[in-house]
């Protein structure tokens, strides 16, 4: 066993990894990688692999006598109890087409060159680099598993490399287009109308960054006593139309500005909305449909006022550029939006300064950039 640094034909450097299946006198495995630290890295893997095969004998059946298809298929069986129903949802799309690429593959035949010539056929076809990466995220993820199973002694693909990550493209509102918008949201839907929980939807998008799902699955008591925060603690599945842990799968806590709070307590009391209810509910008494809501409401309301266009799930997009606008550290907003790497978040801006508790008075100067005037809501 060994790594050798070798030219390639192009006269590029390149890391050759050679080992044998189980010891010497048996196949020999030839690997290439581009960084040595790769090379290491596959051959740790596979010494890992054989070591495991001593203490467990016939436990790991040959990378030849496995296929991916039925693989895929044993990851996803185990992935159903602890995927939400949207992921799962979109990893059976995406095995659905890995299968018909990889299916009949023998894992032994799933090497970074591969995946490689997949990512570029992928990419090809007009698809965006995050997107090829989500597919080739699976496939990683269903050899992982096979590793972890003790069905394969090595991950064959150990050295792949996605495709580096775009720069998250965002849309969101300035300060100036988010005054305009609920300056016309506040007249169409004027306080006392039936559509003023509209209103107060807008409001909890841009003032407290939810999730269109955590808005829908928000009820009475998630609202402090103090009525300075809004407690997290679940979200509307419109796949399932069942209440599930929010997309961190955890609870937080999101700042609920004066303001916003008298429009919620002024919201419950009309409509005698219990503890335990959501806050807003179709007329049979059901959490709402967002898409109904983005295509009946939302788009009417943005058409009607003329501004940019942009969709529901951008508000979460201005309420974060807006806490960084005003100078709240990024731990604090990654807190906040629920992002569950803080790289997320970087993806917006660097932030200085600030905490959690100074969210809620600091939107009472948010307050006037939003235009939402002050007054006593009875």
């Amino acid at each position: 066993m060994g790594i050798k640094k070798v030219l390639n034909p192009a006269g590029e450097v390149r890391w050759e990894v050679r080992l044998h299946e189980a010891g010497r006198g048996s196949k020999r495995i030839c690997r290439w990688f581009e960084r040595k630290i790769d090379a290491d890295e596959f051959a740790f893997e596979f010494k890992k692999g054989l070591r495991e095969k001593k203490l467990n004998p016939g436990q790991a059946p040959k990378l030849s006598e496995v296929l991916f298809g039925s693989e895929a298929q044993n990851w996803l069986r185990n992935g159903k109890i602890h995927f939400s129903a949207s992921h799962l949802v979109r990893v059976t799309a995406i095995l659905n087409e890995l299968d018909k690429e990889f299916g009949k593959m023998p894992l032994a035949a799933l090497t970074p060159d591969v995946l490689s010539k997949y990512q570029q056929s992928e990419r090809a076809k007009g698809l965006k680099s995050a997107t090829v990466n989500r597919k080739t995220e699976v496939v990683m993820a269903v050899l992982n598993f096979a590793v972890k199973q003790r069905r394969i002694a090595y991950n064959p693909c150990v050295g792949f490399q996605k495709f580096r990550s775009e720069r998250l493209e965002m849309n969101f509102w300035s300060e100036q287009e988010v005054a305009s918008f609920l300056e016309y949201t506040d007249r169409v839907h004027f306080l006392g109308s039936e559509s003023r929980w509209v209103h107060i939807v807008y409001l909890l998008a841009i003032c407290s960054g939810l999730r269109a799902g955590e808005i829908w699955g928000l009820k009475a008591q998630d609202i402090s006593p103090d009525g300075k925060v809004i407690r997290v603690q679940r979200q509307y599945n419109r796949v399932t139309k069942e209440m599930c842990l929010t997309k961190s799968r955890k609870s937080r806590t999101v700042p609920c500005p004066q303001f916003l709070h008298l429009e919620l307590v002024n919201w419950i009391q009309r409509e005698k909305i219990l503890g335990n209810q959501t806050l807003f509910s179709n007329r049979q008494g059901n959490p709402i449909c967002h898409d109904n809501f983005a295509d009946r409401n939302f788009a009417k309301d943005l058409e009607a006022w003329g501004g940019k266009r942009i969709r529901f799930h951008d508000l979460r997009h201005t309420a974060t550029t807006l806490l960084i606008s005003k100078g709240v550290d990024i731990k604090t907003v990654k807190e906040i939006c629920g992002h569950s790497d803080i790289s997320t978040t970087m993806n917006y801006i660097h932030l200085v300064g600030g905490s959690i508790e100074r969210v809620s008075e600091m939107y009472s100067s948010v307050e006037g950039v939003l235009s939402v005037k002050k007054r006593e809501v009875s």
